[in-house]
């Protein structure tokens, strides 16, 4: 599956905007990862077919369109190693709050904090952002390791702020300022 990136990450890592071409390929590694994944992400469930996944590509390509939302996939190589984007801009405010998730397979190899550090550059000069906010819920060690690595700041604990699976969860809120961010070259 030979794209045109949106961003280059590396020479293997690259993020690529929604498309239809990606629903299978999307779709594939959600269904091949899924007890992995839903531990943190309420969506995993109700995606049961490539169709669901279909229909979200659809309504990302429109929000990527207006300008609502962001949404990119991260390939390593020509495979779909997770999902990186803007989930909420306020324009108003110069601010915007990112989410992401990347395949079990490829965790602990650097390729999440590598495509934020290159989303947030993006994000800080092409965006004109001037705050970048990220919400983790507390029990989720190894998300909230990549905006550590990247200098962002944990503001403070939102008690009972995601209900996910019966549950409630504390989220915390990370932070990074533009006149905080240094290029990081990771």
């Amino acid at each position: 599956m030979k794209l045109r990136p949106f961003l280059r990450i590396d020479e293997e890592l690259s993020l690529h905007l929604a498309r239809p071409e990606l629903a299978g390929p999307v779709f594939a590694v959600v269904d091949a990862h899924r007890a992995y994944l839903r531990e943190w992400l309420p969506w995993v469930d109700p995606t049961k077919t490539e169709e669901d996944t279909n229909t979200f590509i659809r309504e990302s390509m429109q929000h990527n369109t207006n300008g609502t939302r962001l949404t990119t996939f991260i390939l390593s190589g020509e495979e779909v190693a997770g999902s990186l984007g803007v989930v909420l801009f306020n324009r108003d405010h110069k601010k915007c709050e990112v989410g992401y998730w990347l395949r079990e397979d490829l965790q602990g190899r650097g390729i999440m904090t590598k495509a934020l550090a290159c989303f947030c550059e993006h994000l800080f000069t092409a965006k004109s952002m001037n705050r970048i906010e990220i919400l983790i819920a507390s029990g989720n060690e190894r998300s909230k390791g990549v905006p550590k690595r990247l200098g962002f700041k944990m503001e403070g604990v939102l008690r009972q702020a995601l209900f996910m699976y019966g549950k409630y969860y504390n989220v915390e809120l990370y932070s990074l300022l533009k006149d905080e961010w240094v290029k990081k070259v990771i």
